[in-house]
């Protein structure tokens, strides 16, 4: 999971490099898709439109014709700048794995649509199976898929792979964007291959088997067999080595890895060319980072069907005007720019969103010790009044227009899993919106509550009644609220405004609303991070977006105690019993636990995800067409869009 600016996307826990416009990087920790059965590692049931709150996808699927062009629009800030698929947090923007995966088969694909799952149907592992108590996991591979170079990929490939990232892990954490320190590739103390397209690993530890799958070798697709009879060399030219060596396997990836950034050679450096994934790369612009993939006509599943040109525009309004002008066929739509959505459907476009897996909120900072806010946050009755201060639907009717979901938990209620909790699926959650619910909270525990003046503490101590351990009397409930510029979030001071407006009207609770960009936010406000510990009195709640999960939204190393992005410094013991679970447990309903004490002890303000809105000419198809849907998902799955035939 990645803490995230709303309109970016993230991976999995290490460091956090995030940049600008729909792509992320960073390391992250728990979470991710599949499936029902959870002894073999699978994940959620949901549709595939389980996630479509605005719009709908495409209905009329048409005639596919083999061949032309669709074009899809990028944004500029967040283009791809690599291309070796051990991909580092520096570099693992959205557009570099959409890049990546459509050129390299991941292990394990997805989304299945608008479903945060895992899609069998073209993933190169079979559902993994666990032994020896969940410390054996066997993976079978499907037969079929080649290397351009003639070669079959095999469990040698997920060998070579693991060798290569233990190598790049060793020299850095950051060389991989998805590595939670002792976890895969560290955790595997041998990988071998029984038999050609069989991987068997032993792990080190036992693990949930939905973490491990979702989180670890799934990744959000960024776990891919490398090609083992080609790659493994240290220089062009270069003997091949045995990759099984460590000594050599670090020689190939520091080789591997250096060539991997160089931009003006991913379109025709040789290396690149030998590919097993759908497409291969046409053409990459030095000057924009404009490319082209082209199908591979070795890939062994139906389609794809066209050539997809992927334009980069400067932003989201170049690239409405492109839609507009008709030179783009598929691109995001943000949600400033809803009014043209009338137009785009009138031009003869399908438009439609869903939030991506994860959850929007302000983080609570408990280290905060100006005006006591520390003792006074801690208290589980004032979190729980100001949560029925916060009015999610009328936020999303108004502040969203529509275009968003409400949540009450770590795990989202959208896109749907089967983790949801049932307190987050009820209306309003476990502390609906109420004003007159948050007043009797504070009045039964002792304050005086003055609508439009200021709230204190009247009856200090911690008996019945009484305001709780160090509060002092007459501390009033009084914090800063940190909002992100609306030119960054346009939804983000909007919360703050209407928020700071109902807490201070209704229940004398006076929140300074402050703005400071998403960057700072996350660079200065952190209590997990020593070097910003100075900071911890300057915010009380950061409201600077949230966090996105892999396919298991599990929240160890957000909100555990111990957490690497714990930035707020929240601590439950039971809490983190649960969190542990839904990592280290066989408990299939461990993560749903989690998300129900997540919900009703909150660690947070949650507040309502965004839609991600995708515009699509009706002139495109799709086979199926709920493949548009993994757009929603941040993730770029053409291999199945057509040119409707005339």
């Amino acid at each position: 999971m990645n803490r995230s600016h709303p309109l970016v996307r993230a991976f999995a826990i290490c460091a956090l490099v995030i940049t600008a416009a729909l792509g992320v990087a960073a390391c992250g920790g728990s979470s991710s898709k599949s499936g029902s059965n959870s002894g073999s590692g699978s994940t959620g049931t949901a549709p595939s439109t389980a996630a479509i709150s605005y719009g709908a996808l495409p209905t009329s699927a048409g005639t596919p014709t083999k061949g032309g062009t669709i074009t899809f629009g990028q944004l500029d800030g967040a283009t791809p700048t690599y291309i070796f698929p051990i991909i580092p947090g520096t570099a693992a923007t959205a557009y570099t794995l959409d890049m990546i995966q459509n050129l390299y088969a991941p292990l394990y694909n997805g989304p299945d649509g608008a479903s945060p799952k895992i899609d069998y149907s073209t993933s190169i592992g079979e559902k993994p199976v666990f032994t020896n108590g969940g410390k054996t996991v066997t993976i079978k591979m499907r037969p079929g898929y080649k290397w351009s170079n003639g070669a079959p990929v095999d469990a040698n490939d997920m060998i070579f792979e693991i060798d290569l990232l233990k190598a790049a892990v060793k020299e850095s954490a950051a060389n991989w964007s998805q590595y939670t320190p002792g976890q895969f590739p560290t955790s595997v103390v041998s990988a071998t291959e029984p038999s050609k397209y069989t991987l068997v690993m032993k792990l080190n530890k036992a693990y949930n088997p939905d973490y491990f799958l979702n989180n670890q070798v799934q990744d959000t697709n960024n776990v891919f067999p490398l090609p083992s009879t080609d790659w493994n060399i240290d220089k062009a030219g270069g003997p091949h080595l045995s990759y099984a060596n460590p000594a050599n396997a670090k020689k190939i990836y520091d080789y591997l890895n250096s060539q991997g950034k160089s931009v003006a050679e991913f379109a025709t450096s040789p290396l690149w060319k030998d590919v097993s994934g759908p497409y291969k790369l046409g053409a990459f612009s030095t000057t924009n980072s404009s490319f082209t993939l082209v199908p591979n006509p070795d890939y062994p599943g139906p389609g794809p069907y066209a050539t997809i040109q992927v334009n980069t525009y400067t932003s989201f309004t170049a690239q409405l005007n492109a839609l507009q002008s008709g030179s783009l066929e598929v691109a995001q739509v943000d949600q400033s720019q809803l009014g043209a959505v009338p137009q785009l459907k009138s031009d003869g476009f399908t438009v439609f969103g869903g939030p991506s897996l994860g959850w929007k909120a302000g983080v609570i900072n408990f280290e905060d010790k100006t005006d006591d806010f520390d003792n006074v946050i801690k208290q589980l009755y004032v979190r729980q009044a100001i949560s029925h201060l916060v009015d999610q639907p009328a936020y999303v009717k108004g502040i969203f227009k529509t275009a968003g979901s409400v949540n009450y938990s770590a795990v989202p209620q959208l896109p749907a899993t089967q983790w949801v909790a049932a307190n987050n699926k009820t209306q309003g959650g476990p502390y609906p919106y109420s004003p007159s619910a948050a007043v009797s909270l504070l009045k039964s525990h002792g304050w005086k509550v003055v609508p439009n003046g200021q709230t204190t503490c009247q009856k200090a101590g911690t008996g019945s009644g009484e305001c709780g351990a160090g509060i002092p009397a007459g501390t009033p409930i009084k914090f800063t609220w940190v909002d992100t510029p609306q030119s960054e979030v346009p939804s983000s001071p909007l919360e703050g405004q209407a928020l700071a407006s109902e807490a201070k009207s209704a229940a004398g609770i006076d929140l300074e609303l402050v703005t400071k960009t998403f960057n700072y936010q996350i660079s200065n406000f952190d209590d997990a991070d020593p070097s910003t510990k100075k900071n911890a009195n300057q915010w009380g709640v950061a409201n600077y977006g949230g966090f996105f999960y892999d396919y298991y939204p599990a929240s160890e190393g957000v909100f555990n105690t111990t957490g690497v992005f714990n930035a707020g410094g929240y601590s439950n013991p039971t809490a983190d019993k649960l969190m542990n679970a839904s990592v280290f447990s066989s408990n299939p309903n461990a993560l749903t636990q989690e998300a129900s004490n997540l919900a009703s002890d909150p660690p947070a303000f949650w507040m309502p995800q965004n839609d991600y809105i995708f515009a699509v000419s009706n002139k495109i198809g799709g086979k199926p067409l709920s493949n548009f849907g993994s757009l929603t998902q941040n993730t770029l799955l053409p291999q199945f869009w057509y040119v409707i035939k005339k």
